[in-house]
């Protein structure tokens, strides 16, 4: 009998990915390369997370092979290169080994892997598929699905949907819709290539759910997609036989029976995989709807003789050869042959009947099966619902207690440290009340026995005795007359208003200073005390000219009344203009100095380690005007003092 195989023998090569087998001896480093890649991907202990990371290397069957020699069988990679080989037999069309499959079931099982008992899923239900065993490939297919879907696996779940769309009619007639709406929407919304792949073909097989139906040229045009795919991504080069096939149902929907052969041609001629029964199935039935009856005789027969070795258990495939080929024997005049054709497609049916009992059966079955399920999982659901309630419900309350008694702590601690502030403030208070009441009645005594004193001296006419006194009274006056300034300014600042700094000026110091020491000159020549000034010509500097003025007032006034008779005053200045990082002013005197404990507490505070309170060792309402005017204008206030030498006080800014 005519071989048909031998006649297209010489036609068909070798294609990856757009290089034919003779381009490998122009391009020997991008083969090499390619091979390399691919051991190298599969033995460095690959991850495998998806559905798609086991297309590479199930793409490379002679490096699979090589390395899984030496993978530990007990190992999870081993499990891995199972898969990738077991997927890369079906994908160039080869028949699965099942031992293999228990194996990976029971490797994924001890390993708890659930892509693994899902890829052993997928590879059975196609497999069943194949053999056209409608019950066993819903079966498998179901639960790789299930598997995929609880793993959001979009590759996994559109290649399970795309079977179950074509091989659940005779379960549910709403089951090949809902599996054909689930690849439209994820292949059409996927980022990878394989999961569009499954939607492209729907459009070139023209699938009946496709409303309107796809045009020739939008047939084409998926085509031409599909293929630049396959050409971009050379490990696809399995789907091309498949995306084939699936045009020709297209083009047999649409009657252009001229393209349907044209196309089972193509998959005998170009493709790089092992020629079997269907291939010789699908082009049988091309020449016979071109009327080329012998031809198609041929092929056919090729596919009977093929289909009994390949797929033995493939009896609905069989029983569609034996249809066409019985129709083809009688067209090219073979009555003899067609009969005992008709014979063999009969004695199938029959097979395939009382099959189709058990299938029925099966699927009545699952069917109550599934309602028993659909209702046993409502109920732990509202089960679980109900537990969870009272789960929020306790939880809720236990929070709610939990917020209450740390309100309740919050505003507790919040009240305690209000109380301590409150009595800080009052001891605070009272200190400052002593202190104005003590710094008020000196001048006060003072001025009670003055008026005796002055009507005396008048009368007795001692006019030297007289101008004493009223110096006296001119520092009183002096005296009091800063005690209120600081009381005022005191007043305004941040113990008391909580208002933010003085915008600072820029003023001349050398000025202000001069102003200030020509108004206490009279108060140091009165005391015997000599008042220098050492000032540059100018020394410009930017702070609260005010806050300075009272700073400085006080700084004088401390000095002056520190001071004994015969002592110094020394105001200097000196700026930046001198080559100073900064400008510096100093009021140093020669009076009695500062005591260590009181000393080593103003450098304390002048460091900001503490904050200064009136009354706490022996610390002026003058001096904390002074520490609130450095502070706030960001100054340096550096203090030097040593018992019976002097004092120093120096503003660095």
């Amino acid at each position: 009998m005519y071989n048909h195989r031998s006649r297209y023998k010489n036609k068909f090569s070798f294609d990856f990915g757009g290089l034919k087998n003779n381009d490998f001896m122009k391009y020997p480093i991008f083969f090499l390369s390619m091979i390399w890649f691919a051991g190298v991907g599969y033995t460095q202990n690959k991850p495998f997370k998806t559905f798609r990371d086991y297309l590479l290397p199930a793409s490379n069957p002679d490096i699979l092979k090589k390395t899984g020699a030496n993978i530990n069988p007990l190992a999870s990679q081993y499990l891995h290169f199972l898969i990738a080989s077991e997927l890369g037999k079906q994908n160039a069309y080869d028949t699965i080994t099942k031992e293999k499959i228990k194996q990976i079931i029971q490797l994924a099982s001890k390993h708890k892997s659930q892509l693994g008992l899902a890829m052993a899923y997928y590879i059975l239900g196609r497999e069943y598929t194949i053999d056209q065993d409608d019950s066993l490939s819903y079966c498998y297919l179901t639960k790789a699905e299930k598997i995929f879907t609880a793993g959001n696996d979009t590759t996994g779940i559109i290649h399970c949907s795309k079977l179950l769309r074509s091989h659940t009619r005779r379960a549910d007639k709403n089951l090949p819709k809902f599996y054909f709406d689930r690849v439209v929407t994820l292949g059409q919304k996927s980022k990878y290539p394989l999961d569009n792949y499954m939607y492209y073909l729907l459009i070139m097989a023209c699938d009946p759910y496709l409303v309107p139906q796809p045009t020739e040229s939008q047939m084409e045009e998926t085509l031409n997609k599909t293929l630049k795919m396959i050409d971009t991504y050379p490990y696809f080069e399995y789907i091309r036989a498949n995306v084939y096939k699936n045009i020709q149902e297209g083009y047999l929907r649409k009657q252009r029976h001229d393209k349907v052969l044209e196309f089972a041609l193509k998959v005998m001629h170009h493709i790089n995989k092992k020629i079997d029964f269907m291939d010789y199935q699908y082009l049988g039935n091309a020449y016979f709807l071109v009327k080329k009856y012998e031809l198609a005789v041929v092929a056919l027969e090729e596919a009977g003789k093929r289909i009994k070795i390949e797929r033995p258990n493939a009896l609905m495939r069989r029983r569609n050869i034996y249809f066409f080929l019985k129709k083809a024997y009688y067209e090219a005049g073979n009555l003899k042959a067609s009969i005992q054709a008709d014979e063999t497609y009969d004695s199938l049916v029959s097979v395939i009947r009382d099959n189709d009992r058990s299938v029925a059966l099966f699927h009545l079955r699952e069917k109550y099966s599934f309602a028993d399920k659909e209702a046993e999982l409502k109920s732990l659901a509202l089960e679980k619902e109900i537990a969870d309630s009272q789960k929020r419900l306790l939880f809720g309350g236990l929070i709610m207690t939990l917020v209450l008694v740390g309100m309740v702590l919050f505003f507790s601690i919040k009240l305690q440290k209000t109380n301590a502030k409150l009595l800080h403030l009052q001891q605070a208070r009272d200190r400052f009340y002593t202190i104005i009441a003590h710094d008020l009645r000196s001048p006060m005594n003072s001025l009670n026995d003055m008026g005796a004193l002055l009507h005396h001296l008048i009368r007795e006419g001692k006019k030297q005795e007289l101008d004493k006194v009223i110096q006296q009274i001119e520092n009183m006056r002096q005296q009091t007359h800063l005690l209120l300034n600081n009381l005022f300014e005191w007043g305004k600042s941040q113990y008391f208003i909580n208002e933010s700094a003085a915008e600072p000026d820029s003023f001349d110091a050398a000025v202000c200073l001069q102003t200030l020491c020509n108004y206490y000159l009279p108060f140091a020549e009165a005391k015997g005390v000599s008042l220098v000034l050492a000032l540059p010509s100018s020394l410009p500097l930017k702070a609260d000219q005010k806050g300075f003025e009272t700073a400085v007032r006080n700084l004088l006034d401390n000095a002056l009344k520190h001071t004994p008779t015969g002592g110094t005053i020394t105001v200097s200045g000196r700026s930046r203009e001198e080559g100073l990082p900064h400008h510096s002013i100093t009021i140093a005197d020669t009076g009695e100095g500062i005591v260590p404990e009181q000393l080593k507490y103003l450098q304390q505070v002048f460091l900001w380690k503490i904050k200064p309170e009136v009354g706490v060792n022996g610390l002026g309402l003058g001096m904390v005007l002074v520490y609130n005017f450095v502070k706030k204008n960001k100054i340096k206030l550096e203090i030097i003092s040593e018992s019976g030498v002097g004092s120093s006080f120096s503003m660095v800014g």
